[in-house]
């Protein structure tokens, strides 16, 4: 019997990570201030990335220069609320690996009073697409990919406004995983992508799980970012430079 334990879980063990190197989560077109100056900050606010441009509306003032780079900007009652439920991962998920370099993370939104001494996240997705369940776990091979881009900008507060710290550009996506139709039961585990990881990680640690693809990829997207930020946080001296990975 615990044979048999032993060897389904190996078996789980090498199709996640068979999943998790079949996905893909990438960062380019970064771009910095090389030494700020600004001192180690007290707050860093952590805000919803835009997905609608209602979104952009009730953000302005940090929103004020990614208007009309959103790819979808008459989207329908469901669309919307899978930008919510995207930016609400990728924002819980933020949230966690800052907390986790050791500075303040808060969430943020419009109502809240920005001091002199935070740092502001903030960003927009300019595409989310679930692509197509059925085909992306029957058939997999990129079949029905889904993916998922976003803009990242890190502000601070100066006397004439925001000051861009740094900003890049990010991309996950589902990948070119075989569904059932090449590898079988196996195939349709893996085709499922990174939602089979964190479902099966949020049944055991009882974390918030969410049901589509885009926001499973928030949540590996925010690593990405988090990896992203702690290299320059380590530059201005904000945090020990082991941490970044």
């Amino acid at each position: 019997m615990q044979k048999i334990q032993f060897l389904k879980l190996s078996a789980i063990s090498v199709l996640f990570s068979f999943v998790v190197g079949c996905a893909g989560t990438s960062v380019r077109d970064t771009r910095e201030i090389a030494y700020s100056g600004q001192p180690r900050p007290t707050q860093v606010l952590i805000y919803n990335f835009a997905a609608s441009p209602e979104d952009i509306q009730q953000n302005s003032s940090i929103f004020a220069k990614i208007q009309g780079q959103l790819a979808n900007t008459n989207q329908t009652a469901e669309e919307i609320k899978l930008g919510r439920e995207v930016a609400d991962a990728m924002a819980t998920e933020l949230t966690q690996k800052i907390a986790a370099l050791g500075l303040n993370p808060i969430r943020a939104d419009q109502n809240l009073r920005v001091s002199p001494g935070a740092i502001l996240i903030t960003g927009q997705f300019t595409n989310i697409n679930e692509g197509n369940r059925l085909r992306r776990n029957v058939i997999g091979l990129g079949m029905g990919q889904s993916s998922l881009d976003s803009k990242v900008r890190v502000l601070a507060p100066s006397a004439s406004g925001y000051q861009e710290l740094i900003s890049f550009d990010t991309h996950a996506d589902s990948g070119e995983m075989p569904g059932a139709a090449v590898m079988g039961p196996a195939g349709a585990a893996a085709g499922a992508g990174t939602a089979a990881v964190i479902g099966a990680n949020a049944a055991v640690g009882g974390v918030k799980s969410y049901k589509s693809a885009s926001a499973q990829q928030a949540k590996t997207m925010a690593e990405k970012i988090a990896d992203e930020l702690a290299r320059y946080f380590a530059q201005q001296g904000w945090i020990n430079p082991d941490l970044v990975r």
